[in-house]
């Protein structure tokens, strides 16, 4: 399986116009200067791209949480 961490900071970089080593795993998507419809956006493209379906809830806050619901799956 693909690094889903590192697939998560580039789709999220390349939506946000930054580099990748912008984007901290730890900050929330509130911090990274994502809003909940961007990350719907978002969402969408990485289920596309790692073949997986997301299930978002309250406490998938960060990139690094998000990437262990996705290793779970």
């Amino acid at each position: 399986m693909k690094d889903v961490k590192a697939t998560i900071v580039r789709i999220i970089a390349e939506y946000l116009d930054k580099e990748e080593s912008e984007i901290k795993t730890t900050d929330t998507f509130t911090e990274i200067g994502l809003d909940s419809l961007d990350i719907m956006e978002l969402v969408m493209q990485m289920q596309e791209e790692l073949d997986c379906k997301i299930e978002l809830s309250q406490e998938i806050t960060t990139i690094d949480k998000l990437a262990e619901l996705i290793e779970k799956q």
